[in-house]
């Protein structure tokens, strides 16, 4: 092989070599930074940190406390641990966060929540069970601290929220509608908060107005039913998710044909009509007794007549 022939290998390779040692830090930045693991457990005085828990500043001026950066991917472990409470039970939200655990016992004795600390202040967690030791667990804090985390802040999940109708033709009957959350795998999310919107006029300001809210399942699914009350000929539904935990927001539309007119979502009584039904009776009452006054004041008086006659003919 010749000088040049031999150069350019050498060269391909050392280019090769440079692009892989560029390379592995992006790969391993795409990774994601390593979750911030804090272990909590629920005992018979309250909460206590479990002994391999970092972030974990434990009881402050009566309150127990938890520690993480702005931006940490968080994966919170609560561990049931009573020794004289063998039948408690709990479920743990995170208020702020919208997140809530799995029921813990002490045969399922830990439940994880996993979530990005995006929002930084200082956020409750406690127990959401009515239990013997519930007063001791209702003032557990966790400190979200402004700034990075040191490994770079950690990424939503896209989801993928489709909806779906009972009926895509409506004359004002009900309608089911069947929201599906999913993440980027195709995993179903639960306990997720859907909420339904339905375009609409006030006033004439277009806006979309709120129809109800709905948690998905297990499966991911959340329902609600739905009775049109809009006189309109198409009307667009929306369902938004707003995102939770490590989920970033999603929604999704659809357009339902409506014919013929829909029942009025309510009815106001004519102007009056509230107080005549009020009054009525007692009306009812005095035009009676007036009838018969009258009817009275005739009889009475012909019988005066009457007496009168019989008076001037024994004369």
């Amino acid at each position: 092989m010749s000088r040049w022939g031999i150069a350019a290998l050498t060269a391909t390779a050392l280019l090769g070599a440079l692009t892989l040692a560029v390379g592995a830090p992006q790969l391993a930045y795409a990774q994601g930074p390593e979750p911030v693991k804090i272990r909590v457990e629920t005992v018979d005085s309250g909460f206590q940190c479990a002994p391999v828990s970092k972030n974990c500043l434990g009881e402050q001026s009566g309150d127990f406390v938890i520690e993480v950066a702005q931006g940490s991917l968080v994966e919170l472990t609560f561990v049931w641990a009573h020794v004289g409470y063998f039948q408690e039970e709990h479920v743990m939200i995170l208020e702020g966060y919208k997140l809530e655990t799995d029921k813990l016992t002490r045969e399922h004795p830990e439940a994880t929540l996993k979530f990005i600390a995006d929002k930084a202040g200082g956020f409750t967690f406690k127990c959401d069970l009515d239990c013997d030791v519930h007063d001791y667990l209702q003032r557990g804090h966790l400190k979200v601290g402004r700034g990075g985390g040191g490994g770079g802040a950690a990424v939503f999940t896209p989801t993928a929220l489709s909806l779906t109708p009972s009926s895509w033709v409506t004359a004002g009957d009900p309608v089911s509608l069947t929201a599906v959350l999913k993440d980027a795998k195709g995993a179903p999310v639960p306990k997720a908060e859907v909420r339904f919107y339905v375009d609409a006029s006030f006033v004439g300001t277009k806006g979309k107005m709120a129809i109800g809210t709905a948690k998905t399942d297990a499966n991911g699914v959340a329902f609600l039913d739905y009775r049109p009350t809009l006189a309109t000929r198409q009307q667009v539904i929306m369902a938004a998710f707003e995102g939770m935990g490590v989920y970033a927001e999603s929604q999704g539309s659809i357009e339902l044909q409506e014919v013929g007119v829909p029942p009025a979502a309510y009815t106001t009584a004519p102007i009056g009509l509230e107080v005549i039904r009020h009054w009525a009776p007692t009306a009812l009452a005095a035009a009676v007794l007036s009838v018969w006054s009258v009817f009275g004041f005739v009889l009475y008086q012909a019988i005066g007549i009457a007496r009168v006659s019989t008076r001037g003919g024994e004369k």
